[in-house]
């Protein structure tokens, strides 16, 4: 997954840039931070435990930070009663210790003020906190994340609630429900150019674009065109049958897999966005295959979090679609889809 190159001077901006790596703001959570050469890494979150759940919750976040190696972690302790995130945070310390990670800094965020358990200074971790700087006062944030149109959700229920179907989905069913076959492929991939529009003040996609769209994906050659052409390199253009190459091309919008300058961030910023009103245009009946190409660009990218949700409403609807169980596990395993083109 992509690394984050930012000036962050204090335990404060980072605090500040975390709800933008995660998308939205963690409460009741722990975060783990992955650092090497001054670089964020993997990032992982998970509800605060119950009392005794502890090892559960080492078990779902270990076996990725092992594959990481990090240089050092960093544990981010999200609580709303004092000490809440206590026994986690010391339980994963113990663990990282045990395996020869060294844990650069816990620290403890509470109504929205935060301390350091490792510093005993009163003069810069006071018992009563430092308030968590305003997304105004850090630059890393204006530069890295508000310039590239990035803005977290309030909640991570809100996240998840933008991936539901709206009250388009019923014309759009309806379109699905008289749609036989894909069309041309010369207008699929205009209605999919339409869709993943990049451009200033983009319209509203219609519901004939999505039903033309979301049908394209029953065909699984075309499905992995869309998902190779939006993720350079996963899958691999050879991969695909012959009739989804043309498909990939035409539909290809102008990035490679290592480009991250603000442009291209802009760019597939705009596009998620697109593909996640595509997905809330659709009936639980028709979505999972939008969902899962949803899934696969945002993974591709390093948003585990979006891609959970996006997964979550995929098997929901369709428990045994194959796409979404290969994603998930990947995203279990945290297997990172860039390292393993």
């Amino acid at each position: 997954m992509p690394t984050h190159t930012l000036s962050l001077t204090s335990p404060g901006e980072l605090l500040t840039v975390v709800p933008y790596i995660l998308g939205f703001h963690a409460q009741d959570s722990i975060v783990v931070i992955c650092i090497r050469d001054r670089h964020l890494g993997l990032v992982q979150r998970l509800d605060l435990p119950e009392t005794g759940e502890e090892e559960r919750s080492m078990r779902g976040l270990l076996p990725a930070l092992l594959d990481e190696r990090p240089e050092s972690v960093i544990l981010l302790g999200y609580e709303s009663t004092p000490a809440q995130s206590a026994p986690i945070l010391e339980a994963m310390t113990q663990a990282l210790t045990e395996h020869g990670l060294r844990v650069h800094d816990r620290l403890v965020v509470r109504d929205g003020r935060w301390r350091s358990l490792d510093c005993d200074n009163p003069s810069c971790c006071s018992l009563e906190g430092t308030a968590v700087p305003s997304p105004a006062d850090v630059s890393a944030v204006t530069a890295e994340f508000v310039g590239q149109e990035a803005a977290p959700h309030r909640v991570r229920e809100d996240l998840v609630a933008q991936l539901e179907a709206d009250d388009r989905a019923p014309a759009v069913g309806a379109l699905l429900a008289t749609t036989a076959q894909p069309m041309g492929q010369d207008e699929l991939a205009a209605a999919w150019a339409r869709i993943v529009h990049t451009g200033d003040d983009p319209p509203p996609i219609s519901p004939r674009d999505a039903a033309r769209a979301t049908a394209s994906l029953r065909d699984l050659g075309l499905r992995d065109a869309v998902v190779a052409a939006l993720t350079p390199g996963s899958p691999p253009v050879e991969d695909l049958p012959p009739h989804a190459r043309g498909f990939m091309r035409a539909l290809a919008p102008g990035w490679n897999a290592d480009d991250n300058d603000t442009a291209t961030v802009i760019a597939q910023n705009r596009v998620q966005a697109r593909l996640i009103h595509l997905c809330a245009m659709l009936p639980d009946r028709h979505a999972a295959p939008a969902l899962t190409v949803l899934g696969c660009f945002t993974w591709w990218r390093g948003d585990g979090a979006l891609t959970r949700a996006a997964l979550a409403r995929a098997l929901r609807c369709q428990p045994d679609y194959p796409l979404a169980l290969l994603l998930e596990q990947m995203v279990d395993l945290a297997i990172n889809p860039r390292a393993a083109r």
